[in-house]
């Protein structure tokens, strides 16, 4: 692609990402969240998706060069509770994005799904960034997972955010989420609202439900990893670590799944544990 080209492409993504900002501000402005998000969820027969659309107090390069880097990138995806184990090398792009995927007890290392994403930096202009995370097969029967993140700079220190993730399931997928429903997700909810049968407003349950606190869980991936100034490492990622906890805890009927300090426990050994080239 050449530069006149390179420069019409990302212009043309920024205008985009612009107008849904202006599109979103009446939302965004009375957001329950108290604060400038809004998160929007779909469920079809044979597939889940949600994205979460906010501003956040992050300058649009930090989060340029977080998409550029696969140290960083895994630093970021394992702040999320069921992220176990990562590995990328180099420049996003240059190979796959590998994940370990799995239940956020700490001794079920043998229940952990291995998932190769492709990473694709789209666009990569002066005030806008586009990444997007693609893998075939997932844990349980899914496929078709996708995680989009696009970001435009709306202020020299704030930035506009769409980060999306979707994935399909079949037969073996819809049993395994219906078991997961009516076992261990059986009291958990969501963020939306929907009426009730007896016509209140109360917080959507089920498969959606587990959509949306996934999509949420990357999104506060996102803004504590960019929050931390800084290469990922050290001190910098205790930081994040205890940065994304305070987050979720902000959202604790949906978010919260254990204590800091076993969170924190088995997060350094998930960093620390080495993931395999292949099944």
């Amino acid at each position: 692609m050449g530069l006149a080209t390179a420069a019409t492409a990302a212009d043309v993504a920024a205008d985009a990402l612009l107008r849904q900002h202006s599109a979103l501000q009446a939302r965004l402005q009375a957001s329950p969240f108290g604060e400038a998000l809004v998160l929007d969820s779909h469920e079809q027969a044979d597939s889940l998706s949600g994205e979460v659309h906010a501003e956040l107090p992050v300058p649009i390069g930090r989060l340029q060069a977080l998409f550029a880097s696969g140290a960083a990138m895994c630093e970021m995806l394992l702040l999320h509770l069921n992220v176990r184990g990562c590995r990328a090398r180099g420049v996003v792009g240059s190979e796959p994005i590998v994940l370990l995927v799995g239940p956020k007890q700490l001794d079920t290392a043998a229940l952990l799904h291995r998932m190769a994403y492709r990473a694709k930096v789209d666009v990569a202009g002066t005030d806008v960034a586009r990444l997007t995370l693609s893998a075939g097969t997932g844990p349980l029967g899914t496929r078709d997972h996708r995680i989009a993140i696009e970001a435009v700079a709306i202020e020299p220190a704030r930035s506009f955010v769409r980060l999306s993730y979707a994935y399909g399931f079949g037969l073996t997928g819809r049993a395994a989420m219906k078991t997961y429903l009516a076992t261990a997700g059986r009291t958990k909810i969501g963020f939306s609202l929907e009426a009730s049968a007896e016509g209140e407003r109360q917080p959507v349950r089920g498969a959606r439900a587990a959509l949306e606190r996934n999509v949420m869980r990357y999104h506060l991936a996102l803004l504590a990893y960019a929050q931390v100034e800084g290469d990922p490492g050290g001190e910098r990622t205790e930081a994040r670590l205890r940065r994304w906890f305070e987050l979720t805890e902000r959202h604790a009927p949906q978010l919260h799944e254990v204590p800091l300090d076993d969170y924190l426990r088995g997060k350094r050994q998930d960093f620390a544990r080495a993931v395999p080239e292949g099944r």
